[in-house]
């Protein structure tokens, strides 16, 4: 029985990480069979897997149709960056008690890999570096549990999300947003930290929901103007 559960849990972190790396998007169904062929993951794993991530939401399921992403509605935008500022904030107040110069220099590198994907079209990489940044900095904070609920909620954000819409001048944004946090780290400044937590998520927070709320009234695919 244990080996089981570890074969199906295994096959689910092999599964949820390969999709994320992948160039399936919103709208395309998946072909898990294929999918699992690809892997070397045999079919009651396999199926176990996709059914768990349907269940998180992170993917949809229809009988008969099989499984697919869909895009993120506007409700569960708005409750995931609730959510975050929740999380976040106080995990970025510890995270500053636990900074060392080590981990400010990769905190660094991960900013400075975003920053050069700024000239480039928005693609998932930016979605899953932004990530990692945010996840490495709540990991040093050291609640686990916190770590894997905001862990959780932000594949939901990359999966779901219709991201070749977003400006670049928002990407300019992140990325001084970004620096201004991992500034108040480096000071050990765990009060300012939080603030510039609160306001990042904030403004990422707005301007998502205004990227919906603009699809849902025009229908069209175009960037979102700044």
């Amino acid at each position: 029985m244990i080996k089981t559960k570890n074969i199906s849990e295994q096959a689910y972190l092999h599964i949820r990480e390969t999709l994320l790396h992948s160039d399936v998007y919103v709208g395309q169904k998946i072909l898990h069979n294929d999918l699992g062929h690809k892997l070397g993951i045999s079919h009651t794993p396999l199926r176990e897997a996709m059914f768990r991530l349907a269940a998180e939401g992170l993917l949809e399921h229809e009988n008969y149709k099989g499984f697919s992403i869909s895009a993120i509605s506007l409700d569960e935008a708005r409750e995931i960056y609730e959510t975050r500022e929740v999380i976040e904030p106080p995990m970025d107040a510890k995270a500053a008690g636990a900074m060392t110069p080590e981990k400010s220099v990769a905190f660094k590198k991960i900013l400075e890999q975003y920053r050069r994907l700024l000239a480039e079209p928005y693609d998932r990489r930016r979605l899953l570096i932004d990530n990692k940044l945010h996840m490495q900095i709540a990991m040093l904070a050291g609640n686990k549990i916190l770590v894997q609920t905001l862990n959780l909620i932000c594949d939901k954000l990359i999966f779901k999300s219709l991201f070749e819409k977003i400006s670049p001048e928002r990407g300019q944004k992140i990325v001084d947003e970004h620096s201004q946090i991992l500034r108040a780290l480096d000071k050990k400044d765990g009060q300012k930290a939080t603030e510039l937590m609160q306001k990042h998520l904030l403004e990422q927070k707005q301007y998502v929901l205004k990227n919906i709320k603009y699809k849902l009234s025009e229908n069209i695919l175009r960037p979102l103007a700044k």
